[in-house]
């Protein structure tokens, strides 16, 4: 890895205090050189003075009592202070309180070993702002080589030190948001092979806190159904120097395997070749044991649908064969009474063995739509005279109506248009919706106990149908959920009935409403469109 700014930029800052410390002291050896006389003397310290003043840094010097004996302008310039005020222990007073322990112990511990030092410090400003130094110091010696003091150089390193600062500050932060989402950054340099990872990224495959670590090092922490895969997803992105995002499965050396979700992008150098990749992985484990588990929950509710669907289709197969199968019970059971009685009249006998037989069609016909419904066969829509329709119905339901005490009269409006329909699916709706019209009635006086079935043509030649009986009505609390699968008012009702009856109707692009009829009892009609000329 590249040094860090702070190396860096110290190792800058020292190797300009060491060449400047160099020239300070060869112009003071300079100095000494010429000490032949008091003039060549004035003329050394001259040039020294010259030399110091026109550094680009800080320079002090210090005698044999450790106390500074010379600051060249830049230092007072700086400080904003005269040389008197610094001379001696004087520039210790800009120094901040918090470094000047610090600093008098590296320089103290040095000057006694007459060794080189570095040492950084806040040095207050003319301005009052405290700035941050780095100070190079070294022994100095006379021209008989006998120490004399130290000399040293100052540069100002506030901005390098609040980048560094800034730097660290951001590489926690962002160590810190890792941590808190489980987030693990990688960077691997494709010149090398050397992938550089944070810890968390680290610990989590089990990788050494430090070393080196190779892409074939976390290709084999992924799981061998994932590894071919995400090969062919990096090579892709290397190749095209695009970014990519995938998911995979990541084997913890304990054997637990953790998903993860990966972006990373490409950069490219300055010859538009990729050599180095960058990523951010997250665990997701979590997140997909939770889709895990929503899709076992969706298929245990599928599962439990299906069971309903069974149920609601034998609960229509039971009510729609219940009608026919009646109505065989009841003609078989008069068939059986005429002949006890020993009073046979072979005219109604035959017409009750018609009625068994019609019967017993329907109820063929009603399991051949639930085998057509199951195989998805085309539907047998024919041309359909809905007042024929009606008759027909009528006299099926006459043994129920006789029964029951029940008057079935028909208005039916005369050169009615035909209808495209299943004639079969009708019959069914009227024989449902006249059947629930007798069991409305069965608290009401036998001489009020009437049924009312009545067709007409609508101004769009639509044809609406209607069921109407004197009954109790509907409660206000039952019409909005009358045609609910299961609903039911009845005691001994499945509530399958008029479900079944909305979605014939449905089926044949027609409406269904119900209502209360004014004078009393409900009201069922609905409404199909014609398909023709008046039959």
């Amino acid at each position: 890895m590249p040094l860090t700014a702070s190396l860096f930029y110290q190792g800058l800052v020292v190797a300009m205090a060491c060449e400047l410390s160099y020239n300070v002291l060869h112009a003071a050896a300079l100095a000494r050189q010429l000490q032949v006389s008091d003039a060549g003397l004035r003329e050394s310290e001259e040039r020294f003075q010259i030399v110091a003043d026109a550094a680009p840094v800080l320079i002090w010097m210090s005698g044999l009592d450790k106390l500074c004996t010379f600051f060249n302008k830049p230092w007072l310039k700086f400080t904003g202070r005269s040389l008197d005020q610094e001379l001696g222990n004087g520039w210790a007073e800009g120094v901040h309180p918090d470094d000047l322990q610090k600093c008098f112990e590296i320089y103290t511990e040095a000057f006694d070993a007459r060794q080189p030092f570095v040492m950084q410090y806040r040095l207050r400003r003319y301005d009052g702002e405290y700035r941050w130094l780095s100070d190079q110091g070294v022994a100095r010696y006379d021209s008989q080589e006998n120490f004399a003091g130290y000399i040293g150089s100052c540069v100002d390193v506030t901005e390098l030190i609040n980048k560094d600062e800034a730097l660290r500050e951001s590489e926690e932060r962002m160590r810190l948001v890792a941590n808190a989402v489980n987030l693990g950054i990688w960077e691997w340099d494709l010149d090398k092979d050397e992938i550089w990872a944070t810890n968390t990224r680290r610990s989590l495959v089990g990788w050494p806190a430090s070393g080196k670590t190779g892409f074939e090092d976390f290709i084999s922490r992924v799981h061998p159904d994932d590894q071919n895969r995400i090969r062919q997803i990096i090579d892709d992105a290397i190749q095209n120097g695009a970014d990519y995002d995938c998911e995979y499965r990541l084997v913890l050396p304990d054997g637990i395997v953790r998903w993860m979700a990966t972006r990373g992008s490409v950069h490219l150098d300055a010859n538009q070749k990729a050599n180095r990749v960058f990523g951010v992985s997250i665990d997701i484990t979590a997140r997909k044991q939770a889709e895990l588990e929503a899709l076992h929950h969706r298929e245990e509710l599928s599962h439990l649908s299906r069971v309903a669907a069974m149920g609601e289709l034998a609960a229509s197969i039971a009510h729609e064969l219940n009608q026919p199968l009646s109505g065989i019970s009841s003609n078989a059971g008069a068939g059986q009474r005429f002949i006890d009685r020993g009073d046979v009249d072979l005219r109604e006998l035959h017409e009750l063995l018609g009625d068994i037989m019609a019967d017993a069609h329907r109820a063929g016909a009603v399991i051949r739509g639930i085998q057509g419904m199951v195989k998805k066969s085309v539907p047998n829509r024919q041309q359909v005279n809905l007042n024929d329709l009606v008759s027909k119905v009528v006299r099926m339901i006459k043994p129920n109506a006789m029964l029951q005490s029940c008057e079935v009269e028909t208005l039916v409006e005369p050169n009615l248009p035909p209808i495209e329909a299943d004639p079969i699916q009708l019959q069914q709706v009227l024989l449902n919706l006249t059947i629930n019209a007798f069991d409305a009635m069965d608290d009401t006086p036998a001489r009020h106990r009437k049924v009312v079935i009545a067709t007409e043509k609508n101004s769009d030649s639509s044809i609406r149908v209607s069921v109407r009986d004197y009954g109790v009505g509907i409660p206000e609390e039952a019409r909005e959920r009358v045609f609910e699968q299961f609903f039911t008012t009845k005691t001994k009702g499945l509530g399958m009935g008029l479900a079944i009856v909305r979605s014939i109707v449905e089926s044949h692009g027609g409406t269904i409403v119900a209502e209360n009829a004014d004078g009393g009892g409900a009201r069922f009609c609905f409404t199909l469109s014609a398909s023709g000329a008046a039959l």
